[in-house]
């Protein structure tokens, strides 16, 4: 059976995550306020919630309790509590798939690790804005979450024909469907109309060196993969691992004595964002 990329995409890219576009347009309202933001957030209890969890965890690391989302937009700004309300409704649209296809736990957990260790990266290279890399490493590999939706069996036959091998998940993928879930990520952030620069770094997070706009940003997410999947943290269904290619190692240019440092911090906070998150 032939699967068509749009085929696939459709269903998903028509219903977007509607809180993220009302968050971006009180965003885009020059006359909108900390309270019009809080408001919108508080109209879902569970996810205000789960963002004061968020905002009061390991991840941020505050000294002092964060009480209110009003007081969380000040303390973290009004694009990174979007960030954090969008990845937090993307974890509650992909539910129900298969135990036996993949632990979205694990996945999960590689995911929200590989966007820890993306943050980390731009951290320590003296990035402004780090916290925009969060939620760039957190999608990465959201297309595989809708392969593993709309076409399980596939999906199956691709898992299984990567742990025989072993091959890199994407090559299989593009022998089998003549696509990979970097593909199919970037078509469902682009039908979503999330911002170019998301669905660019999903897009070529296997080969950022290609990406003609954001290129630096991919390399990261792409060295933040390799890190978590030689740390062991998660697995999204790869079971041929590669290191970062040397010339996005090269790109990122972090400083020498990082990595260890940065090994330890995302050790130290993984468990528990995953935990608030799900």
């Amino acid at each position: 059976m032939t699967i068509k990329i749009n085929d696939l995409v459709g269903t998903w890219a028509a219903s977007p995550p509607i809180l993220y576009y009302q968050l971006r347009k009180a965003l885009d309202n020059s006359e909108s306020s900390f309270t019009d933001l809080s408001d919108i957030i508080s109209a879902d209890p569970s996810l205000s919630a789960k963002l004061l969890k968020v905002v009061n965890s390991a991840f941020y690391g505050f000294s002092s309790q964060v009480e209110t989302l009003t007081h969380a937009l000040n303390i973290i700004g009004t694009d990174q509590l979007v960030d954090l309300a969008m990845a937090t409704v993307v974890v509650s649209k992909f539910q129900g798939i298969p135990r036996d296809l993949i632990n979205m736990e694990s996945f999960w957990m590689h995911s929200i690790a590989t966007g820890i260790a993306a943050r980390k990266f731009a951290e320590y290279r003296g990035d402004k804005n780090s916290d925009r890399l969060y939620l760039a490493g957190m999608l990465h590999d959201i297309g595989s979450l809708v392969i593993f939706k709309e076409s399980p069996d596939v999906a199956k036959d691709i898992l299984a024909r990567c742990k025989a091998e072993p091959s890199p998940r994407s090559q299989v993928e593009w022998e089998m469907l003549g696509f990979d879930h970097a593909e199919v990520g970037s078509k469902l952030l682009e039908g979503w109309e999330l911002p170019k620069r998301l669905v660019e770094i999903v897009a070529y997070h296997h080969k950022p060196l290609e990406s003609e706009n954001f290129s630096l940003d991919a390399c990261i997410v792409h060295m933040a993969d390799a890190l978590i999947y030689e740390m062991g943290i998660g697995n999204s269904g790869e079971h041929a691992f590669k290191e970062a290619d040397p010339n996005v190692v090269k790109m990122v240019n972090l400083p020498e004595d990082a990595l260890p440092v940065i090994k330890d911090e995302i050790a130290s906070m993984v468990d528990e964002t995953v935990r608030m998150f799900m």
